[in-house]
């Protein structure tokens, strides 16, 4: 499986609808875009892969089109929701400007999840107009966030969100949902062997930008499989594990070295200073630089 690549890009698209921004954060199978939209609309879009559209404000008339010819119309706005399958036929128009978070799964992306999840990969994602769903509704915040931010956190909290959205579709709006609780039961800790090889590999390459993809390689898991069964197994997420290991190659720097800041800051892993003054005061209740000046050899 490829590693995953985080692409940002920000910029004015001259495209119908027309945008006042977009930015977005790809990799493969899947695309997320914080977009605000100037007064439009999208008529009869035949889409080629899942959309989840979350409105954060203003609001939109959506309408879809079933492969078999159902029609289901709806007003959403701020705190609801709504998806569209692959093959289906998609309109909206907004009288106003329009902000949400699109995010697009490619068809082969959520068959291989839910292969794992629901032991199938015939599954259909339901459509749906009408969701008011809290779960959605705060990944869709987070994301924006995250890619408003750079994605600072890295490429494994976006791909994490995602999967979390993944998960949560296929339990409650596929045709298999009721598959999920029975599947999860099978997911079992990671063994041993694995969690070393995993920690180890961590340690070897905590400057670098690790995917929760390529950490789960390591494990010869999914990445869903592979997050449970890292968290029965150290009780910690991947990402809050990663980010305490660098906090830890942080504070032993700071403590024995007369490295920057900054330097130190990048060779744990973190993108930038803020972050990494951020994350550090919120782990140990102290900035790097405080830490130094009561810890240096």
């Amino acid at each position: 499986m490829a590693t995953p690549k985080r692409m940002i890009e920000s910029s004015f698209v001259p495209e119908w609808p027309p945008h006042v921004f977009e930015k977005m954060l790809s990799w493969p199978g899947v695309k997320a875009g914080h977009v605000r939209l100037f007064p439009g609309e999208a008529t009869n879009k035949q889409l080629d892969k899942h959309h989840i559209f979350i409105p954060l404000a203003g609001s939109f008339e959506a309408s879809t089109v079933t492969v078999g010819g159902n029609i289901a119309h709806a007003r959403r706005t701020v705190g609801q929701a709504i998806i569209v399958p692959a093959g289906q036929q998609y309109s909206a128009n907004w009288r106003e400007e329009l902000e949400d978070v699109a995010i697009h799964l490619d068809h082969d992306f959520v068959a291989r999840s839910a292969s794992e999840l629901l032991q199938t990969d015939r599954v259909e994602m339901m459509a749906s107009c009408e969701i008011g769903d809290p779960l959605v509704h705060q990944i869709g915040l987070a994301l924006a966030s995250e890619i408003d931010a750079g994605a600072p956190s890295g490429s494994i909290y976006a791909e994490s969100l995602v999967n979390t959205m993944v998960a949560h579709l296929l339990r409650h709006y596929s045709s298999a949902g009721e598959r999920f609780q029975l599947n999860l039961a099978n997911l079992g800790g990671l063994p041993k062997h694995k969690l070393r090889r995993v920690t180890e590999f961590i340690e070897e390459n905590l400057e670098r930008d690790l995917t929760l993809t390529e950490i789960a390689e390591i494990a010869e898991l999914s990445p869903f499989h592979f997050a449970r069964s890292f968290k029965q197994a150290t009780g910690s997420t991947p990402i809050q594990f990663l980010t305490q290991r660098r906090i830890d190659l942080a504070k032993r720097l700071l403590a024995e070295s007369d490295l920057p800041i900054v330097e130190i800051g990048l060779r744990a892993g973190f993108k930038n200073q803020s972050h990494f003054t951020t994350l550090f005061r919120k782990v140990t209740a102290m900035t790097p630089k405080a830490y130094r000046n009561e810890h240096l050899r």
